[in-house]
């Protein structure tokens, strides 16, 4: 992080989160189930991909793909806030999924070699990156489709 404003920011962001975890499980998730249908839907998930599901928060959206890619797939689920991991590993031991692996982490440096992943999913999260250049070029690297297309020049 370049600036004290940024890492300010920053840690205002994971702060509020923390504290509303539980009220957006609550009454923001199921406001959101919709969203999260259509997501997964346009995903087009194959048994076997690698997922990344950035700001992942409440874990609706990695619960719902690990079913779908199966237990041969992984998913990865990355978000700023402590709580709302905590509260996410809760429903995923509930869920009985056992192919879903949560980090703390950021947009702007996700976990994982170039191309780890096959689908990249950020529902309702990019409009918080603090430096979204970074995380525009982080996703690119991390992406397989986007990182094979960047090494063959498109």
């Amino acid at each position: 992080m370049d600036t004290d404003a940024e890492r300010q920011g920053l840690q205002w962001q994971v702060g509020v989160w923390d504290r509303i975890s539980q009220l957006y499980l609550r009454e923001v998730d199921p406001r959101f189930a919709t969203v999260v249908e259509n997501v997964l839907r346009r995903g087009d998930f194959k048994p076997g991909q690698r997922v990344l599901d950035l700001g992942t928060g409440t874990g609706s959206v990695a619960i719902g793909a690990a079913g779908l890619v199966g237990p041969t797939g992984k998913v990865s689920g990355v978000d700023i806030s402590p709580d709302m991991l905590a509260l996410t590993r809760r429903r995923v031991v509930k869920s009985g999924h056992t192919n879903i692996d949560l980090r703390e982490g950021r947009a702007e440096q996700l976990p994982g070699g170039d191309g780890t992943f096959d689908v990249l999913l950020a529902s309702l999260s990019l409009m918080y990156v603090i430096d979204r250049a970074a995380a525009a070029r982080e996703v690119r690297r991390v992406d397989q489709l986007l990182s094979a297309a960047g090494r063959h020049g498109n």
